[in-house]
């Protein structure tokens, strides 16, 4: 997707789930296992799991299991780790090189697509075989999830039935040639942004002949994916076997026409859906599996564990316009509520696998490199303009603990208060002993720093769905809400659409609160600067501003940060990640794993 669209979404509820470990994502070994061997024949096999077999194999319709998809239905350029630089870089799939840009503007470009590849059953693949992909994507009558015309020009009128396809920015002009021709405002900064778009699971190819039998009669439905009769492989991996709710099997081509050959590792990969933690673990202990998240406490001492963190950022909403707790409406009590946080002790007492963190920007944010923006990065918060930022005078780190500066911010709230004791309602989500476990924590750590006759945290267990429902900025029923975050849009922080307020990237249902009318409209003016205007193709401009609406986020303080999600990864004597660290978005990249 580009940086343009609306990308990320709200982590709102934390909720209690087994996740699958799909074939991007893995650690080291931990204590011997067995399943060091390779099949009896010499396959490569990777053994792993995921929490379901996927609902549909057409990519314009999925909802899960993009990295999945992107194994068997290719598109244009690939997203895989680069061991060399240790970093994630893009690479061309079904594409001939880079995308060339044809103006100064940036708004229209050129992809090749390379010569030799074919669909699974030998069918070519061409410049007219992605365009017929990407009209259908985006087809009006179909209501495809995954569309994406409004990047081109016409695309938004087209998805309207304003306009025909041939008039949407999103042609082919020969076999090997297409021309991209974006819309106005949605211009990429870079290759970069053309190639991020293009790996877009969405934009994968379909196999037109199938695809047209699979319609109906009026072609508003698509059957395509909905089993192995009606897919087509056209990526390095073809569905072998697939039995619903049980066991997917991927097999490699051997015909030399499916791209990325020489990217990824395994002959075969074999998925089992398991959803109990326990018997995953086990499986992974007798060589039925290569890799493991193993999370439970049970684990916390094994050798060998590789972690991941997620790009969500969870912790505290706090409610400056409630009517039951005026005392919210105060600064400094807000202020006192986020440094007397002791993150380092209570996140790792009650998730040990995550990463603590007071910082509003995930700690591992990237920016673009302003000294060489195309090609290199800078972690944000190792920035002079990230170490300059100050919340109230005071400068802000990742830990974010100081309880004498909490108990000052503190007693000026009470004071404020009449010297009355201040009680808070905290609504928490009812799913699970562990967010109970975690209110009951955040209850006792403030009411311990600031005393129990001076504040009350009262608890409030309240089902997921009505949290949404109460934490909504035009509903706004609730004092404090400890199951709640946000998602991070970690290698452009600024780019975060929760927090807007006004123009077009507004949500029809936000969350997240801006106190301060002037701060908030401070935010939307830095945002859009950044997304449209003014800052669009500076990177040094994002950067200074990316601090600016990070710095608007601490001084308003309607947010308490207080950690990112984290998975702790074993593997199999068998397989060796490319990292020591996962990827937020790549995890650890089993697919490219060393077979040892």
């Amino acid at each position: 997707m580009t940086q343009m669209k609306k990308t990320r979404i709200l982590t709102a509820l934390i909720l209690s789930a087994t996740m699958g470990l799909t074939a991007c994502g893995g650690g080291d070994s931990s204590k011997e296992t067995s399943n060091k061997e390779k099949s009896s024949d010499g396959e490569k096999v990777l053994k792993t799991y995921f929490s379901d077999t996927p609902q549909t194999l057409n990519p314009h319709t999925t909802a899960d299991n993009y990295e999945l998809l992107l194994d068997m239905s290719a598109t244009l350029y690939r997203e895989v780790w680069d061991e060399e630089t240790g970093a994630k870089t893009y690479v061309a799939s079904l594409a001939d090189g880079d995308p060339v840009c044809n103006d100064d503007e940036h708004k229209v470009w050129t992809i090749k697509v390379k010569d030799g590849y074919t669909f699974a059953d030998g069918t070519e693949i061409n410049a007219e075989t992605v365009e017929y992909s990407i009209k259908m994507l985006n087809d009006p009558k179909l209501a495809n999830r995954n569309v994406n015309a409004t990047n081109f020009e016409n695309g938004d009128a087209y998805l309207k039935g304003e306009c025909d396809w041939e008039e949407v920015g999103f042609q082919a002009v020969d076999e090997n040639t297409l021309e991209v021709t974006y819309a106005k405002n949605y211009e990429p900064e870079s290759e970069k942004d053309v190639k991020d778009l293009f790996c877009f699971v969405g934009t994968a190819l379909v196999k037109p002949e199938l695809y047209e039998s699979c319609l109906n009669e009026d072609k508003t439905e698509c059957s395509y994916g909905s089993s192995l009769e009606t897919f087509m492989a056209s990526a390095l991996y073809e569905p072998t076997s697939l039995i619903q709710g049980q066991y997917l099997e991927l097999t490699r081509r051997t015909d030399g026409k499916a791209p990325l050959e020489d990217v990824f590792t395994p002959d075969k990969v074999e998925y089992q859906a398991i959803t109990d933690a326990n018997t995953i673990v086990q499986m992974f202990e007798k060589g039925e599996l290569d890799a493991v998240v193993a999370n439970q406490p049970a684990y916390d001492e094994y050798d060998g564990a590789r972690y991941v963190y997620t790009i969500d950022n969870y912790g505290i909403y706090l409610n400056s316009e409630t009517p039951t707790c005026t005392a919210l409406k105060d600064v400094n009590l807000r202020y006192a509520l986020y440094w007397g946080l002791d993150r380092e002790t209570v996140v790792k007492a009650v998730y040990p696998t995550a990463l603590p963190s007071a910082y509003m920007y995930v700690p591992f944010s990237t920016m673009p490199d302003p000294a060489d923006k195309d090609n290199k990065t800078v972690v944000y918060h190792d920035t002079k303009e990230a170490k300059a930022i100050r919340m109230d005078g005071h400068e802000v780190t990742q830990e974010g603990y100081d309880p004498d500066l909490a108990k000052e911010y503190f007693d000026k709230a009470y004071q404020a208060n009449g010297n009355q004791k201040i009680t808070i309602q905290a609504i928490y989500a009812d799913s699970s002993d562990v967010t109970k476990t975690w209110a009951e924590a955040i209850q006792s750590a403030y009411q311990d720093l600031f005393g129990e006759d001076k504040i009350a945290i009262e608890l409030q267990a309240t089902p997921s769905a009505i949290i949404y429902e109460e934490i909504a900025r035009d509903k706004m029923n609730y004092d404090m809400c400890l199951s709640c975050g946000w998602g991070n849009t970690y290698d452009a922080p600024w780019n975060n659409t929760n927090w807007v307020y006004s123009g077009p990237y507004v949500y029809n249902t936000q969350y997240c609160v801006i106190a301060d009318d002037n701060l908030a409209a401070q935010w939307d003016d830095l945002f859009y600067k950044c997304a449209m205007y003014d800052y669009r193709w500076d990177a040094q401009k994002k950067l200074e501003a990316t601090a600016k609406m990070e710095e608007i986020l601490y001084n308003d303080c309607s947010f308490i940060p207080a950690y990112s999600g984290g998975s702790r990864y074993f593997f199999s004597e068998k397989i060796t990640p490319l990292m020591d660290e996962g990827d937020p978005e790549l995890k650890f990249c089993l697919m490219q794993a060393k077979f040892n």
